[in-house]
């Protein structure tokens, strides 16, 4: 296994997750912090779960609380072009945000020759996720979000990236 696997990982997620939501929603998220963590759980008010596995085996995470979800997910509706007013649509909406970030991450990893397919997204939101430390390595990134045009601040994006810690394909993250 390569010994810099992880910090790929976090540099190529550092580079999409902006770059991809300045191109979708046109506003900008600023790395505010970073680093390991060694958190037990998770739990966030909108979480949305996107694991994967191949050569290397792990899941995202992309959370944030009630308000930064109201302010986003106009923009992300608009980007799809869809109607963010259903009720129905609104969670299918983050679900599909969080896939695109995570196929966008996954393509970046593929070009690199690592051989990773991403598993469908899963919404668990209000949900305590146990971690298993002995299992993973965790680390989080925290992006403020701002729409400079109309000087408005939209919150906290949380990324949890949890990262095997021994590759074996007989396993799958459950």
């Amino acid at each position: 296994m390569d010994p810099l696997l992880d910090e790929k990982f976090i540099l190529t997620i550092s580079q999409v997750l902006p770059d991809y939501i300045r191109n979708t929603l046109r506003i900008s998220a600023i790395r505010e912090a970073y680093g390991p963590s060694k958190n037990e759980g998770i739990c966030f008010e909108n979480c949305t779960k996107v694991a994967f596995e191949g050569e290397v085996n792990g899941a995202m995470f992309l959370c944030m609380d009630g308000y930064t979800k109201l302010k986003l997910l106009p923009k992300i509706a608009d980007s799809f072009g869809i109607d963010p007013t259903t009720r129905p649509h609104s969670s299918s909406i983050v679900l599909e945000f969080a896939n695109q970030i995570s196929a966008s991450l996954i393509s970046e990893m593929k070009q690199g020759r690592f051989n990773i397919d991403i598993l469908p997204p899963e919404n668990l939101n209000h949900k305590l996720i146990s971690v298993d430390m002995k299992r993973f390595r965790q680390y989080i990134l925290i992006y403020f979000l701002t729409d400079k045009r109309g000087g408005i601040n939209l919150g906290r994006m949380t990324l949890i990236l949890l990262m095997e810690k021994f590759t074996d394909a007989s396993k799958s993250l459950t």
